[in-house]
């Protein structure tokens, strides 16, 4: 049974059609991830999911119970979900042991249950022992992790997470990052994360659903969809791309400027067919040679990595390597052996009429 499907909703805002007719399924135990610009619709579709905005098409269902569609809609109190959001909302007047008991409070009237929960979820954020701070007291990081338990106490099937770490700085945001993956596995819930930013969608996603002007470009693995996107948009949403003329040669060959090239798996054009070949900065070798086929024209050395442009028979393409070569030097492009992604004309062709 899946935690969260989602079937041929449409929602408007003000008469303007956002989402029109889309569908999505989460998993038990499963983190997706709504990846996109501002304003494609990933919000729009956490609201709809929490009952804060009115679905005029269409049916959700939250672990087997419908709440939307077929003229019933479940207000968001009683749909059993926690939500985070990036402005933390905590009462600044409260402590962090009272803004985490805020929820639980209009559902349980035992005090003493009420504090052995608050004690239990603060354990669960590595907050023991800060109940009787208040907000202003805390770090950004740890105002993060009071949002959490707060929406932790009251055992939610289902968690929504609205770009909860845009407000952190890098280094604790990725820490965050997995202590909230790793929390959210620990106690068994699903969620929904949204964000415009791809690497907090690679950190802590299952399953990643890339969204373009309220549809769904691509919903897949994290890795499957940089390593093999299915258009153009989403490559180059997800990461530097380089684009190479290619034309199939045969099911493992594409022939371009740099050369022939082969494919670990078997390519989905007919031989013949003329078009593009994806290639990431990792996916390209340099390797210093005199007579080489390529000339570097700019590097630049970003610690992890080095930057590196280079001129390759009237290609220019970007590649990433781990030392950086002698300036204007001649080297040898080659293509590290993987599965290809090759963008057919024809293909292209018909998903722009599609």
């Amino acid at each position: 049974m899946a935690a969260l499907t989602i079937h041929d909703i449409c929602c408007s805002y003000n008469g303007k059609p956002v989402l029109d007719g889309l569908s999505l399924n989460v998993e038990r135990n499963e983190i997706m991830c709504l990846l996109g610009a501002s304003g494609c619709g990933k919000t729009t579709l956490l609201k709809a999911v929490a009952g804060l905005l009115p679905v005029t098409q269409g049916e959700i269902t939250i672990n087997d119970q419908q709440v939307n569609g077929g003229g019933q809609a479940t207000v968001p109190e009683q749909r059993n979900i926690g939500m985070i959001f990036q402005d933390y909302a905590l009462f600044p007047h409260l402590d962090v042991a009272q803004n985490v008991a805020f929820g639980l409070q209009s559902k349980e009237s035992n005090k003493a249950l009420i504090q052995r929960r608050v004690k239990e979820v603060l354990a669960l954020v590595n907050l023991a022992g800060l109940g009787d701070r208040y907000p202003h007291q805390l770090s950004g990081g740890q105002q993060q992790r009071v949002a959490i338990a707060r929406a932790l106490i009251c055992q939610p099937q289902l968690m929504l997470l609205d770009e909860p770490f845009s407000n952190i700085d890098t280094q604790v945001r990725m820490r965050l990052i997995g202590e909230i993956r790793t929390l959210l596995k620990e106690q068994g819930i699903s969620a929904i994360f949204v964000t415009h930013s791809k690497e907090e969608a690679f950190a802590f996603s299952d399953k990643l659903a890339l969204f373009r002007e309220g549809q769904i470009e691509q919903v897949g693995r994290p890795q499957t969809l940089y390593q093999h996107p299915q258009t153009p948009f989403v490559a180059d949403f997800l990461g530097q791309s380089n684009y190479v003329p290619a034309t199939v040669h045969n099911r493992h060959t594409l022939v371009t400027p740099i050369g022939p090239i082969e494919s670990q798996v078997e390519l989905d054009a007919e031989p013949g067919s003329e078009g593009r070949l994806l290639l990431r900065p990792r996916q390209i070798q340099l390797t210093e040679h005199e007579q080489g086929n390529g000339r570097v024209l700019e590097q630049q050395f970003l610690g992890a990595h080095t930057r590196c442009l280079v001129e390759c028979h009237g290609l220019t393409l970007e590649v990433s390597i781990n030392e950086p070569l002698p300036a204007v030097s001649r080297v040898q492009v080659s293509v590290t052996p993987h599965a290809l992604t090759f963008f057919s004309e024809q293909a292209q062709r018909r998903q722009a009429v599609a």
